[in-house]
């Protein structure tokens, strides 16, 4: 059996068969998405899972004619609203920051292969268990963390989002003005220098 790239990439959260694969791959899409389009919009209804075989994503909210950039997703990661489990309106968007290749599988289609696949229910169970303990971290961060943290946590384990996103969005992920950001990134320097 050919690789498939979805496929590959949801083995990180359990074996699949080559029984299960062939139930998988007819389902399977994919899409190219432009820069500045859309996988989801707010009170959307998540259509399913997506992972990037090339690209980033920005998922955000509105608040205050404000947009508050919440979490990052590249190439190789699972991406999906936490609205999909519920099959209900989402409260967040989820915007294409390059032009992308998108896997996807919908999420009716999901569902329905919960009930008949262990090893598709067993990964089913295992990626919102992955989304708590990143959201855990997330908020543990926002609440525990100094901005200067924050940004460190940042550009140590993904030093490459300051290339592929604007410094507008980041300032909003770290929770802090554009020019408190400016204000850390000085401090940073100044401090790797000494």
């Amino acid at each position: 059996m050919t690789t498939n790239f979805f496929i590959e990439n949801l083995k990180k959260y359990g074996p699949l068969s080559s029984e299960t694969q062939k139930l998988l791959i007819p389902h399977i899409q994919h899409c190219f998405k432009r820069k500045g389009d859309h996988l989801l919009k707010k009170g959307q209804v998540n259509g399913g899972v997506y992972i990037l075989e090339k690209g980033i994503l920005r998922f955000y909210y509105h608040n205050n004619q404000k947009e508050i950039t919440t979490w990052f997703c590249s190439e190789n990661m699972v991406a999906f609203s936490s609205s999909f489990f519920f099959h209900l309106p989402s409260f967040e968007n989820i915007q294409v920051l390059e032009d992308s290749s998108v896997y996807y599988i919908s999420g009716d289609v999901l569902n329905k292969l919960y009930k008949e696949n262990e090893q598709i229910n067993t990964i089913g169970r295992k990626l919102p268990e992955e989304y708590c303990l990143e959201f855990e971290h997330r908020v543990a961060s926002l609440q525990t963390q100094t901005a200067l943290e924050r940004y460190e946590d940042l550009i140590n384990h993904t030093p490459e989002i300051f290339q592929r996103v604007s410094l507008g969005d980041i300032a909003s992920y770290l929770a802090i003005s554009p020019e408190t950001l400016s204000r850390i990134r000085r401090q940073f320097v100044s401090n790797t220098e000494e």
